[in-house]
């Protein structure tokens, strides 16, 4: 089966990002926006964006207008009927996820395949809701979406090798280099990356070291290109904290559990570079630690 008209579920970073990378690839996109109302704010942050690939010489302004109307906005969810692949990339909550999944099965053809762009939460809980398993599977895109070359394909509990096959093809048509993983909560990556980070804030919480220091270690010392708190600033501290949650409920190891420096930040709504604050503060240049972090978050 080839890939020749996508929908995507969310309008957020994730999902702009993927739509992005699917129509500059001449794949014809329909993203719809979860919320009611105008779209017009949705189109301005993708023209924005690839306004920035041109000005940086890497697009053709021509090819920009080409990608640029490839791109259907809608609040209805119906308008991706027609699709051959969608991609949800909604909020990171499994009810919310697996009332989507019934909704698009009974609205897509028999053929077309539903992913989920999730980072951690289980693809197969997904399926479960779902009369025809086989086309159920995950395709995990990572931040920023055009520029990350890497897309974990997830093979969950009944997907089928057709789908798989028919999802490696569309990451190589889209520039994207698939890896095929099974379904375990947070897949590869954030298998490995969730407890970096949070051990780096359990470190942070023994003295061991400061924001600043474990973050040069880290770059320095292991050529990471950013630190682990710059990067959990990044990803966003509150999608840090349910990646945790996500993975501890899974396996329940200590190591899994959610720092209570992390779960204090985001209690205050310190989310990292989204909310201007987060382990550093974003509102300097270049970015300096968070003074609430100088003495214990209690």
């Amino acid at each position: 089966m080839e890939i020749n008209k996508v929908g995507i579920m969310g309008c957020g970073t994730m999902g702009l990002g993927v739509a992005q990378v699917c129509i500059q690839s001449g794949i014809d996109t329909v993203a719809v926006k979860a919320t009611p109302g105008s779209t017009d704010k949705v189109r301005m942050k993708v023209e924005k964006s690839m306004q920035r690939i041109v000005e940086r010489g890497k697009l053709d302004p021509d090819a920009r207008d080409a990608a640029l109307a490839r791109l259907h906005l809608s609040t209805d969810e119906n308008e991706v009927a027609d699709c051959d692949l969608v991609i949800e990339s909604v909020i990171e909550d499994i009810d919310v996820k697996t009332a989507l999944f019934q909704r698009l099965e009974n609205i897509l053809s028999n053929n077309a395949i539903i992913a989920t762009n999730t980072s951690t939460l289980s693809v197969t809980a997904m399926m479960a809701v779902c009369k025809e398993r086989h086309r159920v599977a995950g395709l995990h895109f990572f931040n920023p979406a055009p520029v990350m070359k890497l897309v974990e394909v997830i093979h969950a509990f009944e997907t089928s090798e057709e789908t798989i096959s028919t999802l490696k093809a569309f990451c190589n048509r889209i520039n994207k280099d698939p890896v095929v993983v099974q379904d375990t909560t947070g897949f590869i990556v954030n298998r490995l990356l969730t407890p970096y980070m949070l051990s780096a804030i359990r470190l942070l919480e023994m003295g061991t070291g400061t924001i600043e220091t474990i973050d040069y270690a880290m770059t320095a010392g292991a050529s990471h290109p950013m630190g682990p708190f710059a990067l959990a600033d990044y990803i966003g501290l509150d999608v840090v904290k349910a990646m945790s949650e996500n993975i501890y409920q899974d396996i329940h190891q200590p190591h899994m559990s959610t720092p209570h420096t992390l779960t204090r930040l985001v209690q205050l709504g310190y989310l990292g570079r989204k909310s201007g604050l987060g382990f550093y503060d974003y509102s300097s240049k270049p970015p300096v630690q968070n003074p609430a972090l100088t003495r214990p978050v209690a």
